[in-house]
């Protein structure tokens, strides 16, 4: 009987130890931050197929990455974003590249639009280097153009951006993540503006 009722007295410390309260998550919303005003003349005949934004295994989670060593990556246990960040890039360059009327109209691939050209992105890191406070968020795409008629490569280019976080935590690494995004549409802008027709 002694037995029992101290088997009966760990279940249930074990109980109430599972049901004490737990840390919320906070979610983040990944945004572009320009206030570019809308351009008026497009600068390329023709629509602007955006593929979705290809991304490792790694990046395919809402968890927020940082980095407290060169060569690793964690991901923080209670900050999320609200969209993956893959496809939440493609949906936020499909608004930039719209507003910036460098191309007669923007849609995804696989809408039903045709479009003359493509554009490919993958994100090949995004993540807090928290290595040292408050740290910075660094964001790396690789982005190309394909004229689809005859699925030539007309150009292809790396954009690398550097933000610092405000803090150091989550809240931080996302101010600074929504500040690299905003820079990264902006050289991807620049980029595709520069290119010879």
């Amino acid at each position: 009987m002694k037995a029992r009722l101290i088997i009966f007295s760990l279940l249930l410390l074990g109980a109430c130890g599972m049901s004490g309260p737990r840390q919320a998550a906070t979610w983040y919303v990944l945004e572009d931050q320009s206030t570019a005003a809308t351009g008026t003349k497009p600068s390329w005949p023709g629509t602007l197929l955006i593929r979705e934004t290809d991304a490792p295994t790694f990046y395919q989670s809402s968890a927020m990455a940082y980095s407290r060593a060169p060569g690793s990556r964690g991901h923080y246990q209670y900050a999320r974003q609200t969209e993956l960040p893959a496809p939440r890039i493609a949906q936020l360059i499909r608004q930039r590249l719209g507003q910036s009327a460098l191309f007669s109209a923007v849609a995804p691939l696989g809408s039903g639009v045709e479009g003359g050209y493509q554009l490919n992105t993958r994100l090949l890191d995004f993540y807090h280097d928290a290595a040292q406070a408050p740290g910075e968020v660094k964001l790396l795409l690789e982005v190309e153009l394909v004229r689809r008629s005859d699925a030539k490569l007309l150009a292809r280019t790396r954009i690398e951006t550097r933000a610092p976080a405000p803090s150091h935590d989550a809240k931080g690494a996302a101010q600074g993540a929504n500040a690299a995004l905003t820079q990264a549409l902006d050289r991807l802008t620049a980029w595709l503006a520069g290119l010879p027709r």
